[in-house]
């Protein structure tokens, strides 16, 4: 029997270690396992009824979030397995992972790390499982495209190997750190991971170490894991996306005899690769941010031009009094600009526009006072120059005030329709998007099996909890002990599914894994004759954060 340590360091992980967890003890049943767990400092730390249906692991904390590779390296010293095994808390691993990868170290003693294939949720390969150590070309290669192009060209698509054939057993510069094994011993004699580095790159780094001390690294097929790529990161997308060129430029510091050009240039290049990324990446919903700077700049200007009064020698020119706007007459552009700065920057740093969600709720409690507050600066400046303010049921419109500022108006008006004129633009978009699904017959019908435990009510809100599914309800193979809040979304038992399937037209079974990492038995040979796709559904579905994961590519 094989013996291992498996390192696991969680950090906000609560919704998808117990999936993790759960396929880690099916694949163990032949396998002296030890598996360690660190909490590393969560703003969400993995719940006590979590860790009292995991009494195998050994459980750590951490106050605060040490970064990936120093938590690792913790995590080492309660390691006493020969092989360690890292795995990354959002995956799910195969029934044979440890022991094939174990297998292919046996045969091959010269091995230091071994990766094995990565997929995505969807079943497409994650490149990054396997690839080489960045180069100026590559780097630059994949930055402008180049390497998307030309996937099969050895200099130009280098740095994720898109050239070398999955299938095969390939030695590589380096593994991914979401799910690989290291000797301990080796481990141990490189001081295991550098914690110069926060998070990223520390695999990097290590695999380098790794090729200097003489032992290979290498990718082998012969087992899938399926890695929910970027899940720790959900609640600090900025600073993970920093800590990523950080690492770069931290890696290209320690390692310059890589490059044959001045450490400067290559510096430079991680510092434009970065700016790409961050229009390309971080901000890919390019026509939700038009559009919303588009509405927010046309509120504001509509009613604080609505307040605005110019005197023209002597006389008070009062437009609005008619019920008619002149903007040729408003004179605080930029107050509008500042307002839309305000509005566009908060929606930026909330995320708004990496994700194609429309739900919008939850902006609207922030922008109100946001909003409130811009308007109030507006008032200030008004007081503060001297600017007369006259309220509108007393203004005397037959003398000669100067300028006056309706500011109460403004406020009140702009603070409440600017936020809901955002939200109103996302909801018809839905509506249209919606009912397109259906008449184009994109939208899938799916049901869900389970329900035991855990309140399934997230799961049919209306608005895009699973872009483009509809969830028509639940079955269970164990109706009798469905939840009282669950049994009114009960279409019936498993072994009815034939008719069920025949009566809403669904195609999908999405497979509910809970709290615990349970979820219900299902014969797939039966439910594949019935023409279903069973996917396993992890995750709450609160704010997006969920996996949807096609059950056939985890062999």
């Amino acid at each position: 029997m094989y013996s291992c340590s498996i390192i696991i360091i969680a950090y906000n992980s609560c919704d998808f270690i117990p999936a993790c967890l759960k396929s880690i003890r099916d694949a163990c049943e032949k396998v002296d396992a030890q598996i360690i767990v660190l909490d590393n400092g969560s703003k969400e730390p993995v719940l006590p009824e979590i860790k009292a249906f995991f009494p195998e692991v050994t459980w750590l904390e951490s106050k605060k979030n040490l970064g990936f590779g120093k938590g690792c390296n913790l995590a080492e010293k309660q390691a006493t397995r020969p092989y360690l095994f890292f795995v990354n808390p959002d995956t799910v691993v195969s029934r044979d992972s440890f022991t094939k990868v174990l297998d292919f170290m046996a045969e091959h003693p010269e091995s230091g790390t071994v990766g094995c294939r990565i997929l995505n949720e969807d079943g497409s390969i994650q490149w990054a499982c396997r690839r080489s150590f960045p180069t100026p070309i590559s780097a630059i290669s994949k930055t402008v495209g180049l390497a998307a192009l030309f996937p099969k060209s050895k200099l130009l698509a280098s740095y994720n190997m898109t050239y070398a054939d999955p299938d095969a057993v390939t030695e590589v510069d380096a593994i991914s750190g979401s799910f690989f094994c290291i000797r301990r011993d080796l481990y141990e004699s490189l001081k295991g991971f550098d914690e110069d580095y926060f998070m990223y790159g520390e695999d990097l780094d290590l695999c380098f170490r790794t090729k200097l001390a003489g032992f290979r690294n290498y990718y082998t097929p012969s087992t899938n894991i399926l890695h929910f790529k970027g899940q720790s990161c959900r609640t600090r997308r900025w600073g993970s996306y920093v800590d990523f060129y950080k690492a770069m430029l931290i890696f290209v510091k320690k390692h310059k005899d890589l490059y044959f050009v001045p450490n400067f240039l290559v510096s430079f290049g991680i510092l434009f690769a970065a700016y790409v990324g961050m229009f390309s990446r971080l901000i890919p919903k390019f026509w939700k941010m038009f559009l919303d700077l588009g509405v927010v700049a046309l509120w504001a200007l509509l009613f604080l031009s609505y307040d605005n009064f110019v005197t023209v020698s002597g006389d008070v020119v009062a437009e609005h009094a008619h019920g008619i706007l002149d903007p040729s007459l408003f004179e605080d552009w930029w107050l509008v600009g500042l307002i839309a700065i305000v509005n566009m920057a908060f929606l930026v740093f909330r995320g708004e526009y990496t994700e194609s969600s429309l739900k919008g709720e939850k902006f609207i409690r922030y922008l109100v006072p946001i909003n409130l507050f811009a308007s109030g600066t507006y008032a200030a400046f008004r007081i503060f120059t001297q600017q007369p303010i006259a309220p509108l049921n007393v203004l005397p419109y037959d003398e000669p005030v100067g300028i006056c500022g309706h500011w109460g108006l403004s406020v009140s008006i702009s603070t409440i329709f600017i936020p809901l004129a955002l939200l109103a633009w996302r909801r018809v978009a839905f509506w249209i998007n919606y009912f397109y699904r259906i008449f184009a017959k994109k939208r899938h019908r799916s049901i869900l099996l389970g329900g035991r435990e855990d309140s399934l009510s997230n799961w049919f809100d209306s608005y895009n909890v699973i872009p483009g599914i509809e969830i028509l309800g639940c079955v269970s193979s164990e109706p009798e002990n469905l939840s009282e809040e669950n049994r009114k979304h009960l279409l019936g038992p498993l072994s009815d599914m034939e008719s069920i399937c025949n009566r809403t037209g669904c195609r999908e079974l999405l497979v509910v894994s809970n709290f615990s990492g349970y979820r219900e038995n299902f014969d797939m040979e039966w439910l594949e004759k019935l023409r279903l796709t069973v996917y396993l559904l992890i995750g709450n579905g609160k704010n997006g954060n969920f996996a949807l994961v096609n059950l056939k590519n985890l062999h």
